[in-house]
C-alpha cells in the first residue's frame, strides 16, 4: 500500500538562508583521527582559502597548508608526522580497454608543513596515478604501500610500491601481470592476494600468495557484475569475497586465504558500501544504507561508540569516518533531523561527545526542510520509494514541485542533507527524488528491473511518483518542473520530450541527449563493442545492440526535440570527461539554438560530478532557481 513515512520532524521556522549558503562547499570535511587518537587532520574552507589542517584535539595548530585548486578527495594518516592527501585529476587512465579515474597522492609532513608527491621518483618507470593505498611499516618504520601502473618494455602492469614518506620515492615490492587489477597488502607490505580481470572475455580470478608464486583460489567469467573483494576478513587468514548468485544478488562471504573455502556467509540487510579495517587490516565493521545508514560492528568498542551517539543524537544519521587504533576515539559524520552536517568525536575514556566542526554553518539545523520517505506503486504495480523534501512553513497541499531524479542510473539518493533539494525547498518548492527501477542500493531486483528500460519504465517510474503525489493532493500537477544531473539530466530532457506536457520546464545538468553518440564516444575513449566494459554497461540499461541500434533514436531527446512543450535550461561543464559537453550542445542545436525556449550555460574548467569552484557552484544554483521561479513561480 502506498504511504508517506516521516523520516524527520518538521523544522521550526527560521530565517531562510541565502542561496550562497546552500551552494557552499563544506567548511570542514574528511576528518581523520591519528592512530594514537591525539591529533586530527581535515580539510578546512574559509572564503577563497582551502587548507589541509592538522591540529591536536585540544586545539593546538600543527599545520595548515593551502591546497590551491586541487580537488581533494581523501585524507588519511600514514604516521604521527605524515598525512596522505589524495586529489582527483581531470584525466582518465586506460584500464584494459576501459577508462578509469585515478588519484594523485601527496604526503604532508606535519613537522615541515611541506608536500612530497608520491612516486615522483621510483626505481622503475612508475606513473604517479595511484589506484589503491594503505599505511604500514617497513623494517619497523612507517611507510605507505601504493598500487600504481608501471610501463616498461612495452608492458603496462599494476604493481605495489613502498613509498618513503619524507621523499615520496617509490620502491617496487610486487610486480603484477598484464591483467592484474588489485592487491590485498598486509601492514608490512606482503601481497596476500590479488585479483585479475580480462575485459575482453570478462574472466576474473582471485589468487593468493604461496611462497614466491601465486595460487588461484576463485575464478569466474562475468562481462558485468563481476566479483569483488572487501579486503581481509575478521582474521588475517581470510578475505571477504562478494559474488553475484542468481536472484539472491551479491553474496558476501568470508573465505580462507589458503584455498578459498567459505568460512562464513554474511547476512546484511542491504548491499554493503563500506568496509572498515583496523591498522592490521582486520575487518571491524561493514556499512550499508537502506532508508537510513546502518552498520554491523565486529569490534565491540565501535558498537559502543555508535550506540552512545545514537542516544545523544536521536533521529540523526551517523556515518563512521575514523577511529584510533585502540578505538578510544571515534569520529562520525552526523546529518538529518535538525542537522545539516557536522563531525562529532566520541571519547571513550572521558565518556564525552564533542563537535569537531559544522560542515554547513550557513544552513543551521532549524532551517532544514523536512524530509519524508514516500512509497508508491508504478503503473505496472512495482513498489517504489522516493524522498520528498517539503518547503518549510507551508501547508502540505497543492505545492509546486521540482522532480529531481538521480544520476547513475545505478545510483541512489539518501535521506540526509541534499544541498540542491534543500535549496529548492527553501524557495517554496516540494522536491521529489524518486528511486526508480535501475537504482542501486535497494536490492538486485530493483536494479535489474531497470535493464533495457532506459527511456522506458525507468522514465515512467519518475512520472508515476509525481502522479501519486498529485493524487494525494500533496502537489499541484500544473506546477511541476524536472531537474536532473547526469542520467538525471537525461531524465529531465526525456521528461520534456518523451513525456511532453508532464512538466512546465526542465533543467538538464551534464545530461545525455543523444544515446547513439554517447555510445560512440565510449567506444572512442576505450575499446569497441563488447570489449569495452563501459559500452556493455550502457547497452544493458539502454536495451540496445550498439550505437547503430535505431531504437535509441526514439529515446534520444536531441532527436525528438520538436516534441518539447516547455522551456529547457542546459548546464554543462566544459571539461566533462564522463558526459561530453557536446551532448548539451547537440540538444541546444536541436531546440533551435539560444532562445526563450532553450539556453545553455557552460561552466569553464568543470568536470562531471562535483563542482569544486564556489563561484560556479553558486552560479549553477542561482541560474537554476531563477529559471524555476520564472517558469514555475512557487507562489
Amino acid at each position: 500500500m502506498a504511504s508517506l513515512a516521516l523520516l524527520a520532524p518538521a523544522a521550526a521556522r527560521a530565517q531562510t538562508p541565502p542561496i550562497e549558503a546552500y551552494a557552499a562547499l563544506p567548511t570542514i570535511a574528511m576528518v581523520e583521527v591519528s592512530p594514537d587518537g591525539s591529533t586530527l587532520a581535515y580539510l578546512r574552507r574559509e572564503g577563497a582559502s582551502t587548507k589541509v589542517v592538522v591540529q591536536t584535539r585540544t586545539g593546538e595548530l600543527l599545520a595548515a597548508v593551502e591546497t590551491g585548486a586541487l580537488r581533494i578527495a581523501e585524507i588519511d594518516w600514514a604516521s604521527p608526522d605524515h598525512v596522505v592527501v589524495g586529489w582527483l585529476t581531470n584525466e582518465h587512465f586506460p584500464l584494459g580497454g576501459n577508462k578509469g579515474r585515478f588519484m594523485i597522492l601527496d604526503v604532508l609532513n606535519v613537522r615541515t608543513q611541506t608536500y612530497e608527491r608520491v612516486l615522483k621518483r621510483a626505481d622503475h618507470n612508475a606513473y604517479t596515478s595511484i589506484f589503491d593505498w594503505r599505511p604500514g611499516t617497513y623494517r619497523g618504520e612507517p611507510t605507505l604501500f601504493v598500487t600504481a601502473p608501471t610501463f616498461e618494455g612495452g608492458d603496462l602492469t599494476y604493481d605495489v610500491y613502498r613509498v618513503d614518506l619524507d621523499t615520496g620515492r617509490g620502491f617496487r615490492m610486487h610486480r603484477g601481470d598484464s591483467d592484474t587489477r588489485r592487491y590485498v597488502v598486509s601492514s608490512t607490505g606482503e601481497a596476500l592476494a590479488r585479483t585479475a580481470y580480462q575485459s575482453d572475455s570478462g574472466f576474473w580470478r582471485l589468487s593468493t600468495r604461496t611462497g614466491t608464486g601465486w595460487r588461484e583460489i576463485y575464478t569466474e567469467t562475468a562481462l558485468l557484475d563481476g566479483p569483488g573483494l572487501g579486503g581481509l576478513g575478521r582474521t588475517p587468514d581470510t578475505l571477504v569475497l562478494a559474488r553475484k548468485e542468481g536472484d539472491r544478488g551479491y553474496i558476501y562471504s568470508e573465505i580462507a586465504l589458503a584455498d578459498g573455502s567459505v568460512r562464513e556467509t554474511f547476512d546484511f540487510a542491504a548491499e554493503p558500501d563500506g568496509f572498515f579495517h583496523d591498522a592490521s587490516g582486520k575487518l571491524v565493521a561493514v556499512g550499508w544504507t537502506d532508508t537510513y545508514r546502518q552498520y554491523r560492528f565486529f569490534e565491540p568498542a565501535l558498537q559502543t561508540a555508535f550506540d552512545t551517539l545514537s542516544q545523544v543524537l536521536p533521529g540523526r544519521q551517523l556515518q563512521l569516518t575514523s577511529f584510533s587504533d585502540d578505538y578510544s576515539v571515534v569520529v562520525f559524520y552526523v546529518e538529518g533531523s535538525g542537522e545539516s552536517g557536522g563531525y562529532y568525536l566520541y571519547d571513550a575514556a572521558r565518556q564525552r561527545v564533542s563537535v569537531v566542526g559544522r560542515s554547513y554553518p550557513g544552513v543551521p539545523g532549524d532551517a532544514m526542510a523536512e524530509v519524508r520517505a514516500v512509497r508508491y506503486a508504478a503503473a505496472d504495480g512495482r513498489q517504489l520509494m522516493g524522498y520528498l523534501t517539503l518547503p518549510p512553513g507551508r501547508e502540505v497541499r497543492d505545492l509546486p514541485i521540482v522532480v529531481m531524479p538521480h544520476g547513475g542510473p545505478a545510483s541512489r539518493d539518501y535521506a540526509g542533507y541534499d544541498w540542491m533539494a534543500q535549496a529548492f525547498a527553501s524557495r517554496g518548492y516540494a522536491v521529489f527524488q524518486p528511486q526508480f527501477r535501475g537504482s542501486d542500493g535497494f536490492g538486485l531486483d530493483l536494479l535489474e528491473a531497470g535493464y533495457g528500460e532506459w527511456g522506458r519504465k525507468m522514465q515512467s517510474d519518475v512520472s508515476d511518483g509525481l502522479r501519486y503525489l498529485v493524487e494525494q493532493d500533496v502537489v499541484d500537477a500544473d506546477r511541476a518542473c524536472i531537474v536532473g544531473w547526469s542520467y538525471g539530466g537525461y531524465a529531465a530532457l526525456a521528461g520534456m520530450t518523451l513525456e511532453a506536457g508532464a512538466y512546465r520546464c526542465g533543467v538538464s545538468i551534464a545530461g545525455v541527449s543523444d544515446l547513439r553518440e554517447m555510445l560512440r564516444e565510449e567506444e572512442r575513449q576505450g575499446a569497441n563493442g563488447d570489449r569495452n566494459p563501459a559500452v556493455r554497461y550502457w547497452k544493458r540499461f539502454m536495451g540496445a545492440s550498439g550505437p547503430g541500434d535505431s531504437s535509441l533514436d526514439e529515446r534520444s531527446p536531441a532527436r525528438i526535440a520538436s516534441r518539447a512543450q516547455g522551456p529547457i535550461l542546459l548546464i554543462h561543464g566544459r571539461d566533462d570527461l564522463t558526459v561530453p559537453f557536446r551532448q548539451s550542445q547537440m540538444m541546444l542545436e536541436a531546440l533551435g539554438g539560444e532562445s526563450e525556449r532553450a539556453r545553455l550555460i557552460a561552466l569553464p574548467g568543470q568536470d562531471h560530478s562535483v563542482l569544486e569552484n564556489q563561484a560556479e557552484r553558486t552560479r549553477l544554483l542561482r541560474e537554476t532557481i531563477a529559471f524555476l521561479e520564472a517558469h514555475n513561480p512557487p507562489r
